[in-house]
């Protein structure tokens, strides 16, 4: 099974190819361009053919809003175009299952000038909340360049989009078919 990935959460975009359960390329750009006016160039160039896929997957967020609509919209489009399943995955949780520390941890983002986190305990994992509103207690995970105090594992990079593959894959071959891609929608997060 080949699936594509996509994140533009944030002010990179991010996808990724897995195959078979394994990531076989990821691509990682930072730039100034908005994320519609982005992709299909970006796609073309890289040689980006829906029809290449057997799968998707798309990031939820959290991100910003504009941009996370755009990649969720692109691939619903392609998803119901081409009658192949769609796996939405959300970043915080990502972040959660991918990064190894100790449980109990905390991943954290941060969207403009508001930190949001889940938790994760032994087998539980919270609702996305504000990280001011929380006593954090475990392992704190963020990226370097959100600048969260009291983290314990500071990420360089995080490849939402490769973990994102994998997730969907896991999901897939297990036998889920898919998101309805008619009720597919961001996380829509107040601070």
């Amino acid at each position: 099974m080949r699936i594509f990935s996509l994140d533009t959460s944030f002010s990179f975009l991010n996808f990724s190819v897995v195959e078979d359960g394994k990531v076989i390329f990821t691509c990682y750009m930072d730039h100034q361009k908005k994320a519609l006016e982005n992709l299909p160039k970006v796609f073309a160039d890289y040689r980006i053919r829906p029809e290449d896929y057997d799968a998707y997957a798309v990031s939820l967020g959290v991100g910003y809003l504009t941009s996370v609509r755009i990649g969720i919209t692109f691939m619903k489009s392609w998803a119901y175009l081409f009658g192949k399943p769609l796996v939405g995955y959300e970043n915080l949780e990502m972040m959660l299952l991918y990064t190894p520390a100790q449980i109990p941890k905390v991943s954290c983002l941060k969207v403009s000038n508001t930190v949001f986190c889940r938790v994760m305990e032994e087998n539980r994992l919270s609702q996305i909340k504000v990280f001011k509103d929380i006593i954090p207690s475990g392992s704190i995970i963020s990226l370097r360049e959100h600048n969260i105090e009291g983290s314990h594992v500071v990420l360089e990079f995080f490849p939402f989009s490769a973990f994102g593959g994998l997730y969907a894959y896991k999901r897939l071959i297990s036998g889920y078919a898919g998101d309805d891609v008619f009720l597919l929608e961001p996380f829509y997060l107040k601070s």
